[in-house]
């Protein structure tokens, strides 16, 4: 150990002499032994908490460095490959390369490019490092081990859309010289002795797993249930199962009286319920399963659960019953099945118009967070680009069936079907130029149409009341919500939280059903720069429909000046002059006001309607209305954070994006808490793909903070014992001069590189899984900072 610890501090102190921070083209440096354990290892007991813990925490998903895998045994043997499935300069569509999916074993995956990273022996004897590309990586962090609590050498990149070199089997000597610090884990602290054994050993002994556990009588039971509603034979059962499995494709199943689990996803298989699953890949969920019969199945979820995609749908019987009541016991006498052609699978409106606009609007409204998660946390939510569609801060709501005209009046979306279509329907043929020009004129047709209905149903102008917002039926907490976007990536929460935002939407059926198929059904990860533009440049017109319903509810003169303080920058585009301008202005609102701030003004009045299902006043950021009267006083912990919490100014700009606050002792019985910090940056404008830094407003930032955990990907943590917090308050606030951030961090933050690094992140997924059982997974560090 003291000799490695020796040969690292040689290396940097020669990166110093060189002038840079690390040294480039050295000879590969001298790899330890990791001694493999001569026993064999238990998989599910030993091996996969670590992996858990120290490598999935990195290596899950889509956006795993190298499309390596490593939340099953599974991914490991797969390996990595060289290619990207987030490319936003790809000119051609790459093949899917979907884990579970879209091959059956490793060596079919060595087909698509992918080299394995593992070469163990196959028995229980100690295998060398040199063995495993894997062990390679693991004994690299050990030899050269990064100071302790220290910034990280500037070459170690963290972005998330960095050049990956991804060394192949035989590259490793050429790839450790180019990157001494490279070792794994990437950029944090050390393993320990223990954790790089049983790694070791693991691969020594070739991957071993454990046999798949068999499904409990219960879960059992209730999979038979499922699947057998699913595949129903009449034309209307087909019809539902379809539009089911069209936006059920991305959930986490789960039984209401099984709520950790097991997690499930419903796929179609060309084998029948009772026999083994088959998954049938096709790139979009709508896309010909082809010519052969097929089931939609529940297909267990065999890898760990990770929180970034861990969006979960619960059944049971009272769900059973609501489904049969929306769609198969209501009005409609079905006359044929949907084709699979693009111009009608990519278009809900025309592929399930039989089904009552009702039907469709009423599902997604029950579980409205789900459906919005779907497109917030989904595959396209990655990259900045993916999310600069939206404010950073803000909230949602939806007009009620009752008062929707394409719910009350079908010949409104039967005249606006062709108006409707995506450009999904193009794959990854359709140029951006299209969307401005064909799309943007179908929006506009559209949109005058849809004004032709809602003028002639209110012939006195009064406009909308707060009637018109959806309450929940007076118990479904899905009507509110907030969104908090987080530069590359977001999260959708229930209620009002975080302060009074900028903007908010009011969604209806139309736009709801839209943004799904736009950025969920129809968005591939696998397609190229024109479908990535094609579907963010689409969204732009659904961000301002969603934000002109919700500008209808204010005083018809205020409309336009506000509408103007949101697009500063870009009123003259012709989404905003023409496609999307503002439509309601011949009528009323039949909301009362008081104040100047109608903005702030109505959203209390919509939560003072809905507060049967508003959830908890907001304690912390400002609490809005005749709600926060009455209130026990805040914790000790609350009273000081409130001096920063909800607050506006220059004193955000220099935090990440979402910072994770563990107060030490400050709980009951001198327990830990922990608090999640949203910086929530200002811009002038979200109507632009490139340059958002030019449109930033960092005096007008704000910073919510709410307690327990928000997000998937926290950027950084503070750790601060609760005698100190007064001090920690102080100094965020004093943030606002410009300065102190470096002493803000080198006092109470927790650098990847910290000792702390490892137990912290253990502490702070447990507490994730006690608050919330069903819906945590562990946390991604992909986009943990290095401030």
């Amino acid at each position: 150990m003291r000799r490695r610890a020796v040969f690292g501090a040689g290396l940097l102190a020669l990166a110093s002499l060189l002038g840079c921070t690390e040294p480039r083209r050295l000879p590969p440096p001298v790899l330890p032994e990791i001694a493999a354990l001569s026993r064999p290892v238990r998989y599910e007991e030993e091996v996969r908490p670590v992996l858990e813990a120290r490598c999935v925490v990195c290596h899950a998903c889509y956006d795993a460095p190298c499309q390596l895998q490593l939340s099953s045994r599974e991914g490991a043997e797969r390996g990595a490959s060289k290619l990207l499935v987030y490319d936003g300069a790809r000119l051609r569509e790459s093949a899917p390369t979907r884990l579970f999916v879209d091959a059956p074993d490793a060596a079919a995956w060595r087909t698509k490019g992918f080299f394995p990273v593992s070469k163990g022996t196959g028995t229980q004897e100690p295998s060398r490092w040199r063995d495993s590309l894997m062990v390679e990586m693991l004994a690299l962090g050990r030899a050269l081990p990064l100071p302790s609590g220290e910034r990280l050498p500037t070459s170690v990149d963290l972005d998330i859309n960095r050049d990956l070199s991804c060394p192949a089997p035989g590259n490793f000597g050429d790839y450790a010289s180019r990157h001494p610090f490279g070792g794994m884990p990437y950029a944090t602290a050390p393993l320990s002795t223990r954790e790089l054994r049983l790694l070791a050993s693991w691969v020594a002994q070739g991957l071993p797993g454990s046999d798949a556990k068999a499904l409990s009588p219960t879960a059992h039971e209730q999979v038979r249930t499922w699947e057998a509603f699913l595949n129903g034979e009449s034309l209307k059962e087909r019809i539902a199962a379809r539009y089911l499995y069209e936006h059920w494709f991305l959930a986490h199943l789960y039984f209401e009286n099984l709520p950790v689990g097991p997690f499930f996803r419903v796929v179609r298989s060309s084998t029948a319920p009772g026999e083994t699953v088959r998954e049938i890949a096709t790139r979009r969920p709508y896309d010909d399963p082809g010519s052969e019969p097929f089931w939609y199945r529940l297909r267990p979820i065999e890898t760990s659960i990770v929180h970034k995609t861990h969006i979960v749908y619960r059944l049971g019987p009272d769900r059973l019953a609501r489904l049969r009541a929306l769609f198969l016991e209501s009005d409609w006498d079905p006359t044929r099945l949907p084709g699979y052609a693009p111009e009608e699978a990519a278009n809900p409106f025309v592929a399930f118009d039989q089904i009552p606009a009702r039907s469709r609007y009423q599902y997604l409204l029950d579980d409205a967070q789900y459906f919005v998660m779907t497109f917030i946390r989904g595959p396209v939510c990655h990259g900045q680009i993916a999310v600069d569609v939206i404010q950073d801060h803000f909230f949602v709501a939806f007009l009620d069936p009752d008062y929707d005209l394409s719910v009350r009046e079908p010949t409104l979306l039967a005249e606006a079907r062709p108006l409707l279509d995506l450009p999904a329907e193009h794959g990854s043929n359709l140029l951006p130029g299209q969307v401005w020009l064909g799309y943007s004129r179908k929006q506009a047709h559209y949109l005058n149409l849809r004004e032709r209905y809602y003028a002639a149903a209110d012939p006195d102008g009064l406009g909308p009341s707060l009637a018109w917002i959806w309450d929940g039926e007076g118990s479904n907490p899905n009507a509110l919500l907030t969104v908090f976007r987080h530069y590359d990536n977001a999260t959708v929460l229930r209620g009002f939280q975080g302060g009074t935002p900028k903007t908010a939407w009011i969604i209806d059926y139309p736009i709801f059903e839209r943004i799904y198929y736009d950025l969920v059904a129809g968005f591939d990860a696998f397609g190229n720069v024109s479908h990535q533009a094609a579907t963010r440049l689409y969204m732009d017109h659904l961000r301002m429909q969603s934000e002109n319903n919700f500008l209808a509810f204010l005083p018809r003169e205020r409309r336009k000046p506000i509408r103007a303080s949101w697009y500063v920058g870009a009123t003259r585009q012709p989404e905003y002059l023409i496609a999307d301008r503002l439509r309601s202005l011949q009528r009323g609102t039949q909301v009362p006001f008081d104040t100047q701030d109608v903005v702030a003004e109505l959203l209390v009045e919509i939560e003072a309607h809905n507060s049967a299902v508003a959830g908890p006043p907001d304690r912390l950021n400002g609490c809005r209305g005749k709600r926060c009267s009455g209130l026990e006083p805040p914790s000790a912990v609350e009273t000081q954070l409130r001096g920063i919490a909800g607050g506006r100014g220059l004193f955000a700009a220099p935090l990440p994006e979402v910072s994770l606050l563990v107060v030490r002792g400050a709980g009951h019985g001198g327990s830990d808490l922990v608090y999640s910090m949203i910086h929530n940056r200002a811009h002038t404008n979200v109507a632009h793909m490139l340059r958002e830094s030019a449109r930033l407003v960092p005096a007008e930032d704000t910073l919510s903070i709410l307690p327990g955990h928000v997000g998937s990907y926290p950027n950084f943590a503070f750790v601060v014992e609760a005698a100190e917090l007064p001090a920690f308050v102080a100094e965020v606030r004093a943030l606002g001069a410009g300065t102190g951030f470096s002493s803000l961090v080198a006092r109470y933050g927790l650098r990847r590189t910290d000792a702390r690094f490892w137990e912290t992140l253990d502490w702070l997924d447990a507490d994730r899984r006690r608050r919330e059982p069903t819906t945590a997974g562990l946390y991604d560090i992909g986009r943990y900072e290095d401030p």
